[in-house]
């Protein structure tokens, strides 16, 4: 990687198509949540052709620099190499094979297809077929994003469109929860009587605010910096309160606090929770790797918790967050009657029993719901459950302890990556952006165990480009092109 930094200049900075195919990237995290989530099956198409279009781009971009991008992504082998597995997966599952073949790996899933010489891993291909062209989607703006935001601006640059993002999807959902609005849209029947944005479902608009709150949070911290000022005279500290109150970082401060109301507004209880929880746990885990940060760290996160619990939340209603969560009741998404987390978190209990059946390759990607319909308890029987409510059930339900495996080690080995520059860089923008990714994935692997959320389009696109953006900011040059050595790594 340092040499391939050493010749930068060879690569296609700063021409047309990559400046293309960087705003392209920007674009599509822009526009993925705006249709419903991006879950119906045409948004899926606009998103899986977005995505393609974008590989395309920098595959012709960088044709004539092969070497470079070669080496570029060799710094990435491993995560690349396990979402590629995970992908190619879920294209496995729709390929017809030999019957003998289907016995060996699913033994269930050939029994329920009968005595058909060639059989599919799947049970319901075209359910499978469209989640494989989200799987490639993934992986595509994944690489696109190791391949674009190789310098510190685009890196900063990314992470800001996600904290506008998500203020974008605070600021609408306020308008249309402060009305309460009834209306149909793309066929779909939408109520504002909880904040949702542009998704469907409160939980789904949560899952996306811990990804933007987190990214916005390690921006924060890579503004604050590590150095002390001293002020002399209370007019010097009285002109340095002034100029932060004015300054970039104040106005970052606002967002954040934008978002929180947001949050908080979803009445989304493990949303909620996840936030705090990620934020807790990873500015525990910064204080300790970092102690140089420890003063700013503590300060950002006491500064949210004071502010953003007690004072806003209370103001918006965090109270009616904290009751649901003591009294465990909700309202599915369509508005309906009430049940318990009991309920919810039943779903994924039974579906165990699928996984047992589907143990190695899974049922397909995307067939729980019509495969679920068979091991239904007598009391859920009347529900409609598209989901298990829970990630890590689904995902081997559907991928099978193979797929969450593959999905295991990619988000381990982003995450261990993440705290390692937490560890060894002191540089503002790589230690703030790895502090964000951090708290990012902690609170959607939290939130992952009562919701969805990488179920939703718009969200797991987001996640697999913040965890690019945590590798990106692994293989960023030390400032004043130090070179990182085991001795640097300590100061850089």
């Amino acid at each position: 990687m340092r040499q391939w930094l050493a010749r930068i200049d060879l690569a296609p900075e700063g021409s047309a198509q990559d400046r293309g195919v960087f705003w392209g990237l920007l674009a599509l995290l822009l526009w993925a949540p705006l249709p419903l989530g991006s879950n119906r099956i045409w948004a899926i198409g606009i998103l899986v052709a977005a995505a393609a279009a974008l590989l395309m781009g920098a595959v012709w971009t960088w044709r004539q620099h092969t070497a470079l991008a070669r080496e570029r992504l060799h710094a990435f082998r491993w995560p690349v190499a396990a979402l590629g597995a995970l992908v190619a997966l879920s294209w496995l599952q729709t390929v017809p094979l030999p019957a003998s073949w289907v016995q060996a790996l699913s033994p269930m899933a050939a029994s329920v297809q009968g005595a058909a010489a060639w059989m599919t891993l799947s049970v319901d291909v075209f359910q499978s077929q469209v989640m494989a062209g989200l799987s490639f989607a993934y992986l595509a703006v994944f690489v696109v994003a190791l391949l674009t935001v190789r310098t510190p601006g685009r890196l900063n640059t990314v992470a800001h469109v996600l904290v506008w993002s998500g203020v974008a999807q605070a600021v609408l959902g306020a308008l249309l929860f402060s009305v309460h609005a009834k209306y149909r849209l793309f066929f779909v029947d939408l109520v504002h009587t909880r904040m949702i944005g542009t998704f469907v479902y409160h939980n789904s608009l949560a899952g996306y605010l811990c990804m933007c709150l987190s990214v916005g949070v390690g921006l924060m911290l890579s503004q604050l910096g590590t150095g002390r000022r001293y002020l002399p005279t209370w007019q010097a500290k009285l002109k340095a309160a002034i100029e932060f109150v004015l300054s970039p970082t104040m106005r970052l401060r606002m967002l954040l606090v934008v978002m929180v109301i947001a949050l908080v507004l979803t009445r989304s209880r493990m949303g909620n929770t996840a936030f705090f929880v990620a934020m807790l746990v990873v500015g525990g885990l910064g204080l300790v790797l970092a102690r140089k940060r420890a003063p700013q760290t503590m300060a950002l996160i006491l500064s949210l918790i004071v502010i953003d619990i007690v004072i806003v939340g209370t103001g918006v209603g965090l109270e009616k967050v904290m009751e649901r969560i003591q009294t465990t009741e909700l309202m599915v998404a369509d508005g309906g009657a009430s049940e318990s987390v009991e309920a919810r978190t039943a779903v994924g209990r039974t579906a165990l029993a699928l996984v047992k059946d589907y143990p190695l390759v899974g049922s397909g990607g995307g067939s729980f719901y019509n495969v679920f319909l068979a091991y239904r308890m007598p009391e859920q029987g009347k529900s409609h459950w598209d989901h298990a409510h829970n990630d890590f059930v689904e995902i081997a339900a559907d991928y099978g302890l193979l797929g969450l495996g593959l999905l295991g080690v990619f988000v381990a080995l982003s995450l261990v990556r993440v705290l390692r520059v937490m560890a060894v860089r002191h540089s503002a923008l790589p230690w703030g952006v790895a502090f964000g990714v951090a708290m990012a994935i902690v609170a959607l692997l939290v939130h992952s165990t009562v919701d969805f959320n990488l179920y939703i389009p718009a969200n797991a696109l987001t996640m697999v480009v913040v965890i690019a953006l945590g590798w990106v900011a692994s293989e960023l040059p030390s400032p004043k092109g130090k070179t990182r050595t085991k001795r640097t790594q300590e100061t850089a």
